[in-house]
């Protein structure tokens, strides 16, 4: 497993949480809590045993953990303005995600990230499956349906029952969303 995704969950828990959960989490799942290397290989189960180490330390269960992160990763400048290049609307957004595995590994080589397909299903709505086995993707994408939604200034719902995901847009201008700016990313005035 590449250690960005090991890193995500690294930061997630000391941001959100505390040194305290993930000193604990850290000792439960046998990992240093130093730290972890971004671009180091990390066995999966390393990263199981995290999420299960977390998720007992949070006394929350394993799948509320993962789609907290997911609804976490928006607020990641970099990660967000990387999304934000999929499109001006939340809809293309939802459509890019059939790239972001491509995408992924173009950014960081190595980077497996899931497999999405996405269907059309109705005015503004979309069903979304993963084509990989790993179901722990799942609730991430959900959260992180959510929060990319938020970003746009989107209501959006996202349903989903662990073999796929339904988005339905149910009001594009429900909020005012986060500012977002091609030439300010790119530094220019």
């Amino acid at each position: 497993m590449h250690g960005f995704l090991i890193r995500g969950i690294e930061l997630f828990l000391r941001t959100r949480h505390g040194e305290e959960i993930w000193c604990a989490a850290c000792a439960d799942a046998g990992l240093d809590r130093r730290g972890t290397q971004m671009m180091g290989s990390y066995r999966t189960e390393a990263a199981q045993r995290l999420l299960q180490a977390a998720s007992a330390a949070l006394q929350i269960r394993r799948d509320e953990l993962l789609e907290d992160i997911g609804g976490w990763i928006p607020r990641l400048d970099s990660i967000r303005h990387v999304m934000r290049f999929s499109g001006s609307c939340y809809e293309d957004f939802v459509l890019s995600l059939d790239d972001l595995h491509d995408r992924g590994r173009v950014v960081l080589p190595g980077l497996d990230l899931p497999k999405i397909a996405t269907q059309v299903t109705g005015p503004n709505a979309y069903h979304l499956r993963i084509t990989s086995a790993e179901a722990d993707w799942y609730p991430v994408l959900a959260g992180f349906l959510r929060g990319m939604a938020d970003d746009y200034g989107v209501l959006a719902l996202v349903e989903g029952d662990g073999t796929s995901l339904d988005v339905r847009i149910a009001d594009t201008a429900f909020a005012r969303g986060s500012r977002f700016s091609l030439t300010e990313f790119a530094g220019r005035p």
